[in-house]
């Protein structure tokens, strides 16, 4: 099993700091947060986030084909493989704040699988319709291999997710109930496509705090819970017949109003204090070691690939205490196929 942080695009200097301590800790991906409005452009921090570091992968997690014109998407993508081959991944879904902070809804499942289709052709030195042109990047002469990442949360998006992604992230929480629950449809998806289901690599996007104290690790990790909320109820408002696991439903229960200027993403906003320990803990690795690496032994054991854990600007001493008692013990954590 892999490990994965994601940042946010905000103070230039501390962010770099913090992408090169991830790499220094042993994370293998670094995903950034594509939202225009609540954070600065997601496409400068991953430049300089590359040239800043020498391993470690970059991808944004995610964009969306609200805001980005796919002809831009796929120049920039193939643009950084060029100069860092090997190191660039394209993570996408609907759109949430980016789009939301605008008053849009985000991209329905049948556009944002026709974006997906576009961004493939393009990526592989292919051609697309774009209105009645005929397009392709004139520059580009060859795949640049970059594997493109889908996330979704519901039955519709987990599905298409599996039918055309390289990699799926699952933003159900950390419970293996929840988790096999969205599988099965990523493995749905895969088959109905003619896909072996093993060729799909998943990850998830959670948070981890790492202390002896859970409660209060709990706290700092509240954020998760908050965010994936508005996720599963929109999700339950457009899929009636979801047969979600109790463990979502009890979130959905709980759920509070969720204000993205007051603190999208901020396990200390108004927002979040209803979130106790016990909720949080089906959406997070939150306490001593020994406890996250059990439930990340859990995870590898119904297949998921990379563990995507969030938000880490500043966090230099949490990476640092993942980088010696987390990552080493990863490398016995062989995902099931």
């Amino acid at each position: 099993m892999r490990l994965g942080a994601q940042f946010l695009p905000e103070k230039f200097d501390e962010y770099i700091a913090s992408v090169q301590m991830a790499e220094q800790a042993g994370y293998e991906f670094a995903w950034l947060v594509d939202s225009q409005i609540l954070w600065q452009d997601v496409y400068v921090y991953l430049t300089h986030g590359l040239r800043a570091t020498e391993r470690i992968t970059f991808g944004t997690a995610v964009t969306n084909p609200v805001t980005r014109h796919v002809t831009v998407t796929a120049s920039f993508f193939a643009t950084l493989a060029a100069l860092h081959p090997g190191r660039v991944a394209l993570g996408i879904g609907r759109g949430d704040s980016s789009v939301r902070t605008m008053g849009l809804p985000p991209a329905r499942t049948a556009q944002l699988e026709q974006y997906v289709r576009s961004l493939r052709a393009l990526l592989t030195a292919g051609a697309i319709k774009v209105g009645d042109a005929d397009v392709h990047l004139r520059w580009l002469h060859r795949d640049p291999g970059i594997p493109i990442m889908m996330s979704g949360t519901g039955p519709r998006n987990l599905r298409n997710a599996g039918a055309l992604a390289d990699r799926v992230m699952l933003y159900v929480g950390v419970n293996p109930e929840a988790v096999q629950w969205a599988l099965g449809h990523v493995h749905e998806g895969a088959r109905a496509a003619g896909r072996d289901p093993s060729e799909v690599k998943v990850s998830i996007l959670t948070a981890m705090h790492v202390s002896d104290d859970r409660d209060a690790a709990a706290v700092a990790c509240r954020w998760a819970p908050a965010a994936c909320a508005n996720h599963i109820a929109d999700m339950a408002r457009h899929n009636p017949d979801h047969e979600m696991p109790d463990v979502m439903m009890r979130l959905l229960r709980a759920r509070e109003a969720y204000d993205y200027y007051g603190g999208h993403l901020d396990s200390g906003a108004e927002h979040t204090a209803y979130l106790t320990t016990d909720l949080v803990d089906d959406f997070a690795l939150a306490g001593p070691a020994g406890h996250c690496l059990a439930k990340l032994e859990a995870l590898a054991q119904i297949g998921v690939d990379e563990v995507s854990v969030a938000y880490n600007n500043g966090a230099y001493q949490q990476m640092e205490r993942v980088g010696s008692e987390i990552v080493p013990a990863l490398a016995s954590l062989t995902p099931a196929q």
